[in-house]
């Protein structure tokens, strides 16, 4: 099957109609991964689809305009450095400090644990204490070397899928993305016991953007976090097509997101509805 086009801006009534964004909320093993797929038409309609195994998140996002995939697509420069030096006996890169918040704390972590993306995504979120995982040196290294597999294969039949997300497929984190647009809970919604939460959540996505949910997607996305989490991995894809995302600016965010990529943030003066293309962003 061959992917579709990205769609960057969809002004066109018709095409934006037909635009399809796939979410993967991606885990090192099948059982916990989760894939959606959104159909924005009248109103958007959902399907949750397999995740037996990579032939099946492959053919969903084979299917899409944008794929919006909960992982990273990289490693900090300084840490493969850092490896590098290591591996041959040369002198081992200073460790360095991302900068200073504005209001003087210190920023996130250092270049061997966390990207640049992960820095700037951090602050613009205020996230505070939510701080995202360090990709080289926690568990989420599994789900990378996964992801990095997908997109290998997503480039075999010649397709161009740049890490920076200004191709078909675009970094996201949903729990970021809930803060930007004010749907972040107080607590955690992940787990067995936080239903509560994953049901309010899903009630205001689906009044934001007037979603098409069936009873089984919807008590899916209360009943499983990696379910709700590829919903909204699916609905950061439809606002990256859109160009609604927070993208690399300075030529070092474009330098850095180009090998340790960028992770699409919503932006946070845009509304839910306009990222379903009601209003004009």
């Amino acid at each position: 099957m061959q992917m579709k086009p990205v769609i960057e801006q969809a002004d066109d009534a018709v095409e934006d109609a037909a635009m399809v964004t796939v979410g993967v909320d991606l885990a090192g093993r099948t059982g916990t991964t989760g894939v959606c797929r959104v159909t924005w038409g009248r109103r958007p309609a959902v399907e949750l689809l397999p995740a037996r195994h990579d032939d099946d998140l492959l053919a969903a996002m084979r299917s899409a305009d944008k794929t919006g995939l909960d992982s990273p697509l990289g490693w900090p420069v300084a840490f493969t450095a850092l490896l590098a030096a290591h591996r041959t006996g040369v002198e081992l890169p200073a460790l360095a400090h991302h900068a200073a918040c504005a209001d003087g704390r210190p920023g996130l972590g250092n270049t061997f644990t966390h990207r640049l993306t992960d820095d700037v995504a951090w602050k613009r979120t205020g996230a505070g204490k939510q701080r995202p995982l360090s990709v080289s040196a926690d568990k989420l290294g599994i789900v990378a070397i996964r992801a990095v597999g997908l997109l290998a294969r997503l480039a075999e039949g010649g397709l161009a899928v740049p890490r920076d997300g200004s191709g078909p497929v675009a970094e996201v984190y949903p729990a970021f993305a809930l803060i930007q647009w004010g749907l972040g809970p107080e607590g955690t919604y992940k787990g067995k016991e936080a239903t509560a939460a994953r049901a309010r959540i899903l009630a205001g996505l689906e009044a934001g953007l007037d979603l098409d949910l069936s009873g089984r997607v919807r008590d899916r996305c209360v009943a499983s976090d990696h379910d709700l989490d590829a919903l909204i991995s699916a609905v950061v894809a439809r606002a990256a097509a859109r160009g609604l995302t927070e993208v690399p600016v300075t030529d070092h965010e474009r330098a850095m997101a180009a090998v340790e990529g960028w992770m699409h943030l919503p932006r946070r003066d845009v509304s839910l509805a306009a990222v379903r293309g009601q209003t004009a962003p």
